[in-house]
C-alpha cells in the first residue's frame, strides 16, 4: 500500500491527509466525551435539548441534536476526505497533475476551515488543522519535480 501512497513527492500530502482523519478521530472522541461539571453549561445544554424545531416530515430535533449531528458530520467529512486523498494517491500516485489538484484543493478546503475557527475563536480545530493545512501549504509550494521520461 505505502509504495505509491509514501513515494517522494507524495509524502507531504500523504501526511497531511493522514492528519486530516487524526483530527476526524481526536473530534469524534471529543464529542463523546464527558461534558466537564459546570451548572451553567449544564443549564445550556438542558435548554438547547427542550427546544425542539418543526421541520416537517413529522420531525421535530432539538437544537442539541441538530448540534450534534453536525458536529460528527464533520468528523465523518475530514475522515472521508483524508481516506479518499490516501486512495487517490495508492491508484493515480504517478498522476501528478492529478495529485497536484487535490493538494490545492486541500490546501484551500482546510485553510478555510482555519479560518473559520480562527473567527469563531475555537483553538483545538485551529491548531490541529492548521498543522494539517501548513502540511498542504508546504506540499503545494514545495512539489517534488517528477522524473521526465
Amino acid at each position: 500500500m505505502g509504495s505509491r501512497i509514501f513515494k517522494r513527492g507524495n509524502k507531504l500530502f500523504a501526511a497531511g491527509s493522514i492528519g486530516l482523519i487524526i483530527v476526524a478521530l481526536l473530534h469524534g472522541l471529543g464529542n463523546f466525551a464527558p461534558p466537564p461539571a459546570d451548572p451553567a453549561l449544564n443549564a445550556v445544554v438542558d435548554a438547547m435539548r427542550g427546544y425542539h424545531f418543526d421541520l416537517g416530515l413529522g420531525m421535530r430535533p432539538s437544537l442539541m441534536d441538530i448540534d450534534t449531528s453536525l458536529s460528527i458530520t464533520m468528523s465523518i467529512m475530514l475522515l472521508f476526505v483524508g481516506i479518499q486523498n490516501l486512495v487517490t494517491l495508492r491508484v493515480a500516485g504517478d498522476a501528478g497533475s492529478l495529485v497536484r489538484s487535490l493538494i490545492l484543493v486541500n490546501s484551500i478546503f482546510v485553510g478555510a476551515m482555519v479560518m473559520l475557527f480562527a473567527v469563531c475563536r475555537i483553538p483545538p480545530p485551529l491548531v490541529t488543522l492548521g498543522v494539517v493545512e501548513i502540511l498542504f501549504l508546504l506540499a503545494l509550494f514545495f512539489p517534488h519535480k517528477q522524473p521526465s521520461g
